[in-house]
């Protein structure tokens, strides 16, 4: 799993402009802002005001639909399967 960072301008309350990272951002020197690569440019960005950061792990999901029990759900369930595959056991 990989550990994912949201950071979120807002404006006026509501969200502005979101970002993702995956290395946790830092605090500007001056203390009113953070400082990170965006996943998306590959870029340095530097964000001063109003903002929040996030924390999130990606690749849960895909382990527990792969590995876990959100698979076993889904081949129980007939309505998924074609019609033409038997289940043997």
């Amino acid at each position: 799993m990989k550990t994912v960072y949201v950071i979120t301008m807002w404006s006026g309350g509501r969200p502005a402009k979101k970002w993702k990272s995956e290395i946790l951002p830092e605090t500007t020197q001056q203390g009113t802002g953070v400082s990170f690569i965006s996943t998306g440019t590959k870029l340095r960005v530097t964000v001063i005001g109003n903002i929040s950061v996030e924390e999130y792990e990606s690749g849960k999901e895909e382990l527990e639909m792969g590995y876990g029990s959100g698979s076993s759900a889904a081949e129980s369930d007939s309505s998924i399967r074609p019609g033409n595959v038997e289940r043997l056991f």
